[in-house]
């Protein structure tokens, strides 16, 4: 979908912070009143267009006239309802939510089957299928790294990796998701959050398959920074693919039925909606099936929030998409977009095998006289022979230099230049 110079004007900062202000006022009372799903502060809608005006939003599951209900439950009208709280307007959008489970119907299935989405990817990818065997299938929202073990991981959400709140780390991930096939797994349960900030999982990845910091379609992701209202936004998801939106809403409560855990009652999130011209005709921002999807600023290449859930009704203008913000994810969930390098906590020779198989897969073991090289007695050095493309030598003791004993013909090979420059860099850090 194309921009358009249609888009509303981004709103200074200081007026978002007094408009929260001002929402905070009467938060509690409004979100308490029949028929109230979420309370906001955005982008103020009028003949279906979005405005300029920064409003105090209320939605509602249904607009109903102002004459059929209470006085007491009136929003927006100067007759019988506030109409303007703080010095902003008030505005009502008709919208109800739910989590972005994978409820397919055929022209869904339909149009996913052009893409590879729902198949199994090496390497592992953001933007694509994948899920705990306890629920259908969600999307891999991107490759982040555990900043305690460095480990690389799986980022989505409570509802894609875990599931039900009988869960617990440990549980095999599978990619892709069960409804989409899936029976391979990839990554195991290490740590979930769903509470009133977050519906947020990560699943350290066991080595069966590669990695990519890639987000399908859209790069690697650079870092984190806050959504602000009118900031133009991506995600990449299993189900719909790229799509395009813009932040209209922040500071969003609402409450969602999430089945076996209850009713979650969310506070500070992001509402996103299509691009003008709005509302979307034949435009999904997101679908069943998307949850667990990264929502990246389109200019900086940040994440801004974690992709959840989004509308229960079919109506063009009610298409939006609700993501956390990704900052507090980040620092619950213990992960970086960036790689993070551990320094060992012991010598690095007990550990040098684990992370460098070549160098315990023959030959320095036969150099070493043992089978690690913690037992090496030896004064002279190693030499590393690569031959002018990079690659291992091996053959005849003396017509190869992979090492001082390369074992005799056919003798096992030497590290690749790439491999022998991964292992020189990881020494350095041991004396930083």
């Amino acid at each position: 979908m194309p921009k358009s110079p249609k888009s509303p004007k981004v709103p200074k900062a200081s007026t978002v912070s007094d408009a929260i202000a001002a929402l905070d006022t009467v938060r509690r009372s409004w979100l308490r009143r029949p028929g109230v799903t979420a309370v906001d502060v955005g982008f103020k809608i009028s003949g279906d267009e979005l405005t300029d005006t920064v409003a105090l939003r209320v939605h509602v599951e249904r607009k109903r006239p102002a004459a059929s209900l209470a006085s007491e439950d009136v929003f927006n009208d100067p007759d019988s309802g506030p109409d303007e709280v703080g010095g902003f307007e008030v505005d009502v959008v008709e919208a109800a939510y739910s989590p972005s489970g994978i409820v397919l119907d055929h022209e869904d299935l339909v149009a996913i089957e052009a893409v590879d989405r729902k198949s199994a990817i090496d390497p592992l990818i953001g933007g694509i299928s994948c899920g705990n065997p306890r629920i259908t299938a969600g999307t891999i929202g991107a490759i982040v790294f555990d900043r305690t073990t460095c480990k690389p991981m799986i980022l989505s959400n409570w509802h894609v990796l875990a599931g039900s709140s009988a869960a617990a780390a440990g549980e095999d991930i599978l990619q892709p998701g069960k409804y989409d096939g899936g029976t391979d797994v990839v990554a195991s349960l290490t740590r979930m959050q769903l509470d009133s900030a977050m519906d947020a999982a990560v699943a350290t990845l066991d080595g069966t398959r590669s990695h990519s910091r890639d987000v399908l379609g859209l790069g690697t992701i650079g870092g984190i920074e806050d959504a602000t209202l009118g900031m133009q936004v991506v995600k990449s998801g299993r189900t719909t693919g790229i799509t395009e939106g813009i932040v209209d809403g922040v500071s969003m409560s609402v409450s969602i039925n999430y089945g076996d855990p209850g009713v979650v009652a969310f506070a500070d999130q992001i509402r996103i909606v299509p691009r003008p011209p709005w509302p979307a005709v034949d435009y999904e921002v997101s679908k069943g099936g998307d949850s667990g999807s990264v929502w990246i600023d389109e200019a900086t290449n940040k994440a801004i929030g974690l992709h959840f859930a989004g509308e229960t009704t079919p109506a063009p203008s009610a298409e939006n998409a609700i993501c956390s913000p990704m900052q507090p994810i980040a620092e619950a969930m213990d992960f970086s977009f960036l790689p993070v390098i551990c320094k060992p906590t012991k010598p690095p020779v007990f550990d040098l095998c684990d992370r460098f198989p070549w160098l315990c897969s023959g030959w320095i073991p036969r150099l070493w006289g043992g089978w690690s090289p913690v037992r090496r007695q030896a004064a002279e050095p190693v030499h590393f022979g690569l031959d002018a493309g990079g690659g291992r030598r091996g053959g005849a003791s003396g017509a190869c230099n992979c090492c001082c004993d390369c074992g005799g013909p056919g003798g096992p090979a030497g590290p690749t230049r790439d491999e022998l420059m991964e292992f020189l860099a990881y020494l350095e850090t041991l004396d930083r």
